[in-house]
């Protein structure tokens, strides 16, 4: 019985791992990442208001970005304009806030820390006067679910979308390293309401608003392997 049992936990244990190996390639995921603001013209929780975001890039900690960049040197922007409201509901009982997102530009620019433009949120033009690298669409149907589960009046989520890479000067950097050039993830990080003291936006600004882009998937080749193979890594 109890080498049944543990042939029955092995090969639950060598299922868990290999479904986790083919859905998740976090070991070899890249991504740019940005921490920003984001604000609606007329205003949020409206159809038909474009959101417009800037965000300036943290030195990776342990993911690398797609291309590569010198933090040392450069301070990396990003800009995202002409995402219109498509839909927006709002749930009073459930406490929710959804919405729907059509369009959108998303631009990723490179700016020399000695002689260039740093990031100024009451200038919005300081994060668009450098090196265009990146230039992607945004894909219709981009969606942002925030909630407010404690009932504080304060409501934060995440969005989730994906966009096609198709300008600046680094895209043939990408074509070159065998990354797709469509259906890369955009996805909204850390979206928060303001909460005095604790979350803030400058002026003008609506929501804290973090930014990742992520390649769709692995660029390395596979290696194949037989099952034999497989079993013998968890031997």
């Amino acid at each position: 019985m109890k080498k049944l049992q543990l042939n029955r936990s092995r090969v639950i244990g060598m299922t868990l791992a290999l479904a986790l190996c083919a859905a998740v390639p976090a070991l070899g995921q890249v991504e740019f990442t940005f921490e920003g603001y984001a604000k609606f013209a007329p205003g949020p929780g409206q159809v038909g208001a474009v959101m417009t975001v800037y965000g300036i890039a943290n030195p990776p900690v342990s993911v690398p970005t797609p291309i590569p960049v010198d933090f040392s040197t450069n301070q990396y922007t990003v800009a995202i304009t002409g995402m219109v409201v498509s839909s927006y509901v709002f749930n009073g009982t459930a406490l929710t806030k959804d919405y729907a997102f059509n369009g959108g530009t998303l631009r990723i620019y490179e700016n020399a820390i000695v002689g260039g433009t740093a990031g100024n949120y009451a200038v919005p033009a300081s994060f668009t006067d450098g090196t265009l690298l990146l230039q992607a669409a945004v894909d219709n149907g981009w969606t942002l679910d925030l909630n407010d589960p404690f009932g504080f009046g304060q409501y934060s989520g995440a969005g989730i979308g994906t966009c096609d890479m198709n300008g600046g000067s680094e895209l043939g950097t990408l074509s070159a390293m065998d990354y797709p050039l469509n259906d890369w993830t955009f996805a909204g990080t850390g979206v928060a309401e303001p909460w005095f003291p604790f979350f803030t936006v400058p002026a003008g600004y609506h929501y804290l608003f973090g930014v990742k882009v992520i390649f769709p998937y692995d660029p390395t080749p596979n290696e194949e392997s037989s099952w034999g193979e497989v079993k013998s890594l968890f031997r």
